[in-house]
């Protein structure tokens, strides 16, 4: 026979025991600390201080010191000293701190003691200060061989997942993720920090009337972190996903203000479609570009196209007055290197700058009249020949020529060619180098020593010139005699020597022959002149054969030739070099040009 009892281990009295008193209170103080169990707590891992005869403790686990190795045991203060009870299956204790029931199922202390296996289909929990208060639980809606759990969540900061329409009239903070298949009316601030996921058909945020404030994603994000919103992401191809910010209502007013530093499209945007839209932005930059108070609208890109499908395509740039400028700045580096619109007035007018700063007027389109002047003059790029079919009105630069061409009634012309009525000679032919009226206007002129007479001469066809020559009519012992050939300046006047013949023969009469190989262009001025080493005299042009170097028709008393004193066994000068006081009228050498 044991010496204790089987369930509670309380001590036996033996049979002709001593002190059996002691024994006997020893199992009384034991049924005094079991029966109708109570402790103070069950938090405890250690002893409390000052603790009163008869307190119980529930040990909490990781105890040390006194109560070492009694985790989940009873702590009983006795006599003072403390007892230990180790629990057995189906002990029920009272906490007091927790104002409830434990019971310990073997190893560990279970909180509720779950009821198991129910027989009824629906049972219910009725309120026992009113009756009328009841709540169902009905297994009808579960199917067979269907087992559900439900753990109940801590209702003071959770709540259950609900399935069908459901009313929040309060503040509400998920800490996982919130799952809606139906209609969900929040009242108050929904907070989830989990994910939430909302699989109806329809679901509206925002449904106040009166002012309000509604946040999606504003939470502080981190320098470095990135916090992703998505609207309408779960478009396949060909479907239609359409995002409505602000009223949804075609034509409805009212104003949508959206607040954001930066916006970045992962994809390529293919269309924006808007019936119509004001756009007003202060500052606005494109394609990279920073827009600043002067360039309020910056474009940064190496091609832009306004395009129309239509018959016809219009862009205005308004100014507010005629004063003002109303132009297109083309630059470099941001300095200005030309303008073009309406400047200062309604006349169109293009500006080139060297530096940003001074500017020059290239261009002037005058808008009462049309006519378009060139403030600074007109270059014309030389062409190598003359452009294919030009049409009448056409003007050019022959660079091959040198001459300044036109299309005129159907036919070519050389500018200010009427002014000199000279035709080309044949091969062979000889030509006169002035605009007298052929081999008869001729006179004479008497050389000097060292004297050098150029007059001005314009062929009116190209001529390839293999003789040039002069005709002696009185000789002079000895005489000598060149040709010069100078070609004209931008102004009409001698500039750059082109040939100077080697010695004619002065010392007999007659015709006098230079052989040379030179091509003269039509409408191209030149200046031909004589060299003399004595005074032999040479037949001349008449006075009123020779050109006017004014311009003018040929006078006796008009300004004829360049006439200029230089040692005769000195070269011609490579540059003449005008000087007016060299003018003269008397008339100018007869010289012939021979047609190669």
């Amino acid at each position: 026979m044991s010496d204790t009892s089987t369930h509670l281990g309380l001590p036996y009295l033996l049979a002709a025991q001593a002190q059996k008193h002691v024994t006997h209170n020893e199992a009384l103080r034991l049924l005094d600390a079991m029966v109708q169990l109570s402790v103070l707590d069950r938090t405890r891992t250690t002893p409390p201080v000052n603790p009163t005869d008869g307190d119980r403790h529930l040990v909490a686990s990781g105890a040390t010191g006194l109560w070492a190795g009694w985790d989940l045991n009873v702590a009983f203060w006795v006599d003072g000293a403390w007892l230990r009870l180790v629990p057995r299956q189906g002990w029920l204790v009272w906490i007091a701190a927790d104002q409830a029931f434990v019971v310990w199922n073997g190893s560990s202390w279970d909180t509720v003691g779950v009821p198991q296996d129910v027989s009824d289909a629906i049972f219910s929990l009725v309120s026992d200060a009113d009756p009328t208060k009841k709540a169902l639980f009905s297994l009808s809606g579960i199917t067979t061989g269907t087992t559900r759990t439900f753990t109940l969540p801590n209702t003071s900061s959770e709540l259950a997942i609900l399935a069908g329409t459901q009313t929040f009239t309060g503040n509400k903070t998920f800490s996982g993720t919130l799952t809606a298949s139906g209609a969900v009316s929040i009242s108050g601030t929904l907070t989830a920090s989990g994910t939430v996921t909302v699989s109806a058909s329809a679901a509206s945020i925002g449904t106040a009337i009166t002012a309000a404030t509604y946040g999606m994603g504003t939470g502080v994000t981190p320098t470095g972190v990135t916090k992703t919103l998505n609207l309408g992401t779960g478009g396949a191809s060909g479907s239609t996903t359409v995002v409505n910010i602000g009223p949804a209502t075609t034509g409805a007013g009212g104003t949508t203000v959206l607040n954001t530093p930066t916006v970045t499209f992962a994809n390529a945007v293919t269309q924006v479609g808007m019936p119509q839209a004001n756009l007003t932005a202060q500052l606005l930059g494109l394609g990279g570009a920073t827009a600043d108070a002067t360039n309020r609208l910056s474009i940064n890109t190496p091609n832009v196209l306004l395009n129309n499908a239509g018959s016809a395509i219009d862009v205005t740039v308004n100014k507010n007055a005629a004063a003002n400028d109303a132009s297109f700045s083309f630059k470099t580096g941001f300095s200005v290197r030309a303008l073009f619109g309406t400047l200062g007035s309604d006349d169109f007018t293009l500006k080139v700058s060297p530096n940003g700063s001074s500017f020059f007027d290239a261009l002037v389109a005058d808008r009462n009249t049309g006519r378009v002047r060139f403030p600074v003059g007109v270059a014309l790029t030389g062409l190598a020949a003359d452009p294919g079919s030009p049409g009448d009105g056409w003007l050019w630069h022959n660079s091959t020529t040198g001459q300044l061409r036109t299309r005129l009634g159907g036919a070519t012309r050389i500018l200010a060619d009427q002014d000199v009525p000279w035709i080309a000679p044949g091969v062979g032919d000889y030509a006169l180098t002035t605009s007298g009226g052929g081999g008869g206007a001729t006179g004479v002129l008497a050389g000097a020593a060292g004297r050098i007479d150029l007059f001005p001469f314009i062929p009116r066809d190209d001529i390839a010139v293999d003789r040039l020559s002069v005709n002696v009519t009185t000789l002079v012992a000895a005489a000598l005699g060149k040709i010069v050939l100078y070609a004209a300046d931008a102004t009409g006047r001698p500039a750059a020597l082109i040939l100077e013949t080697g010695d004619l023969d002065f010392s007999t009469v007659g015709l006098k022959e230079a052989t040379v190989a030179q091509t003269l262009r039509r409408g191209i001025t030149y200046w031909i002149g004589i060299r003399h080493s004595s005074s032999a005299t040479l037949a001349a042009w008449v006075s009123t054969a020779t050109p006017d170097l004014n311009g003018g028709a040929p006078v006796t008393t008009a300004r004829k030739v360049l006439r200029r004193t230089l040692a005769y066994a000195t070269a011609a000068p490579g540059t003449w070099g005008y000087l007016a006081s060299e003018t003269n009228a008397g008339p100018g050498t007869a010289i012939w040009l021979r047609a190669a």
